[in-house]
């Protein structure tokens, strides 16, 4: 036999078939445990491993596709720590497909395995290993898995099941963007998919967290202990060698690359996206039965809400009248008028002038308002779309993420890009509420400092800036129409005065404009010359930071706003000049000034990249959006009244409560804001 090898790779080199070799390597603890080799004594049980081996190459080969001609042979190797076989394989003559290798420089046969013919080989030596009681065990163990999962599937989107007005929105609105001629796949990177995608996986998130917890728990416990049955097979493969494939310029090309080895968790990794894309496609089938019907949870009866007068001519008109809008109001819920509905008439008081409140102010005049009863609405999903209300419950995070899936779309409708701009606003307000909540831990923090002398011109400037600050975020999160002139116009002066160079508009770099910033970065420069204790200025970025590096940052920013606002400049020469030789100079100018831009702005370090630097931002960031989840999951209309934490940053500092409180008043005023007309329905007690 060994003269036959020798002559079928001789035959195999001269007509230029590749040669495979191999290593399986085994950890000798589980060899021990399927009682394959004694520990004691070192005895191994060689014939039951060369037995496995001869039925898992032959599979290979096959799996594989390679030629009739292919040959193989293996040892046993017992000389190191583990118990190994070698094996190699050949072809005497090869029809595989040739690449091009560049370490080479030449075509060569494809010599890669897959993936997954790999795999299957060392699952098949893996199981075939095994002793009876663990094959028994694996087999119990992957039918437990199957049962978990088949149940999690089942119970993903039941209609009576959905009890929080989130998942109803998260529902809808994943069927709401769907695109309507297309197949619907969760694992589809499609533009117009995008939106659906994102909704899904909020729905996803709050069913495992909520009605789906136990089960999923138990599905990544049993997944847990299912994966740690093979660790110790494939534990020795870490660091072995193999060939990566890539094509390159329409050419095939193969590198070494070494195997990362067993990683349990990326493996239960794995399995949890599985999960999540089978749960989802379980509710894409659904969804292309039948369009999601569920009942409006936050519809409460409101006829005690109406003045005695106002009750009685409602029901006189319909006696079973429970739940009563104007129909923009129900509009803005999703739901248009049934065919024949007639509305209901009741007397409405409108003031001349409201404060700030909403209350009205002076004498009334009333007059006939027309309202709906739910009886005579219909769900219109396709153009319900989310409140600010609705999307005060997403995280910053979620928003941007969100806003990044509409974007995706090119040819957006009407709705979407409506939609679009809501969503923007949110994230708006979203990240301001995180701006407000670190300028009152900053706050706290500043007021504990005991500076030295050389530095209090510093500090103090900064705490004033820090309530100026907050004072300025305060008027963004109030809607304007409760703004009256003084708070509109220090609104303004503040917003012009904390201007970012880097987003500040050229548009707008008059001279007037930009001489409010650049005064507070040299009033800063000027007191930060004097500082000497460094550690000021890391309690105020969140991140260690040389005092030369935050005046060259200063210094930065004043560059900036003085080259927008030459660009500026130059800009209103060219439109008011029509010399052709004095624009070009002008353009070309601007060209410079623009590549100095880009300069300038690769000195500051981005935004997002200092959040990330900032532990300070970055917890305000992880609370936020746990409250925002706590808050989520509060809004279930079944369970009772919601409980509030209002202690979610108690390790972080004491101030984050005083920031809750107003990003809570803040919801408070946009949900009023949103829903105005519903309020004066409300207060018509006359």
């Amino acid at each position: 036999k060994v003269t036959e090898l020798k002559s079928k790779l001789e035959q195999a080199y001269q007509n230029g078939s590749l040669l495979w070799q191999g290593v399986i390597s085994f950890d000798n603890d589980f060899l021990a445990k399927e009682g394959l080799y004694d520990l004691e004594t070192g005895k191994v049980d060689q014939q039951a491993i060369k037995s496995v081996i001869r039925e898992a190459l032959p599979r290979l080969i096959e799996k594989e596709g390679l030629s009739d001609s292919s040959f193989w042979w293996a040892n046993i190797h017992l000389n190191t720590d583990n118990i190994h076989v070698h094996f190699g394989l050949s072809e005497v003559e090869s029809a595989r497909d040739k690449l091009f290798y560049r370490p080479r420089g030449r075509m060569e046969y494809r010599g890669n395995f897959s993936q997954k013919t790999i795999e299957r080989f060392k699952s098949d030596v893996f199981h075939g290993l095994l002793n009876e009681q663990t094959r028994g065990m694996i087999v119990r163990r992957e039918q437990i898995l199957a049962n978990i999962r088949s149940e999690l599937i089942n119970s993903v989107f039941r209609d009576q099941k959905v009890r929080s007005s989130a998942e109803k929105n998260f529902l809808e609105q994943a069927y709401n963007h769907l695109p309507m001629d297309k197949k619907w796949r969760y694992g589809s990177n499609a533009r117009d998919f995008a939106v659906s995608k994102f909704f899904i996986d909020r729905y996803l998130d709050s069913y495992l967290e909520n009605d789906g917890k136990e089960l999923y728990q138990e599905f990544l416990k049993e997944t847990k202990d299912f994966l740690e049955t093979y660790r110790g097979a494939y534990s020795a493969e870490k660091k072995s060698t193999y060939e990566k494939i890539r094509k390159v310029d329409g050419r095939f090309e193969k590198t070494q690359q070494e195997a990362a080895g067993y990683h349990l968790q990326q493996l239960i990794a794995n399995r949890e996206k599985e999960l999540r894309e089978r749960l989802a496609n379980k509710i894409l089938h659904l969804f292309r039965e039948n369009a999601p019907e569920i009942a409006d949870v936050r519809l409460e009866k409101n006829l005690a809400n109406f003045s005695v007068k106002n009750q009685k001519l409602i029901l006189a008109q319909d006696p079973n009248a429970s739940v009563i809008k104007t129909l923009d109001a129900w509009k803005k819920l999703g739901y248009d008028l049934k065919d024949g509905a007639k509305p209901l008439e009741i007397t409405k008081p409108v003031y001349a002038t409201y404060d700030k409140h909403g209350t009205g102010l002076g004498r009334p005049e009333f007059v006939t308002e027309l309202v709906y009863d739910v009886s005579q609405m219909k769900e219109d999903l396709l153009q319900k779309q989310l409140s600010l209300r609705d999307l005060s419950l997403f995280s910053s995070a979620d928003l941007k993420e969100l806003v990044e899936a509409v974007k995706k779309k090119s040819d957006r409708s009407l709705k979407e890009r409506q939609e679009l701009g809501t969503f923007r606003y949110a994230l708006k307000l979203s990240l301001l509420e995180e701006k407000q909540s670190s300028l009152l831990v900053r706050k706290t923090l500043f007021d504990q400092i005991q500076p030295l002398e050389t530095d209090k011109p510093f500090v103090e400037l900064k705490k004033k800036e820090i309530l100026q600050r907050l004072q300025l975020t305060e008027l963004q999160l109030t809607p304007n129409y409760k703004l009256g002139e003084a708070d509109q116009s220090l609104k303004q002066t503040l917003s012009n005065q904390f201007e970012d160079s880097v987003s500040f508009s050229i548009e707008k770099a008059d001279s007037l404009t930009i001489q409010a910033p650049i005064k507070r970065l040299k009033e800063e420069l000027a007191t930060i010359q004097p500082l000497q204790d460094e550690g000021v200025l890391t309690i105020l970025k969140g991140y260690p930071v040389t005092k030369d590096s935050y005046i060259e940052e200063l210094q930065t920013h004043i560059s900036i706003f003085q080259l927008k606002h030459q660009i500026y400049s130059r800009n209103k020469e060219i439109s008011q000049t029509t010399d052709q030789t004095t624009i070009q100079k002008l353009k070309q100018e601007n060209a410079k000034g623009f590549s100095e831009l880009k300069s300038l702005y690769q000195k500051l370090l981005p935004e997002e990249e200092s959040n990330q630097k900032s532990q300070l931002a970055q917890a305000v960031s992880q609370k936020m959006q746990e409250r925002k989840v706590l808050q989520r999951k509060n809004i279930q209309q079944s369970q009772g009244k919601a409980i509030i934490n209002t202690d979610f940053m108690r390790n972080l500092s004491n101030s984050l409560q005083r920031a809750q409180r107003a990003n809570k008043k803040a919801l408070m005023e946009r949900e009023r804001s949103d829903e105005r007309q519903e309020l004066e329905e409300k207060g018509q007690s006359m």
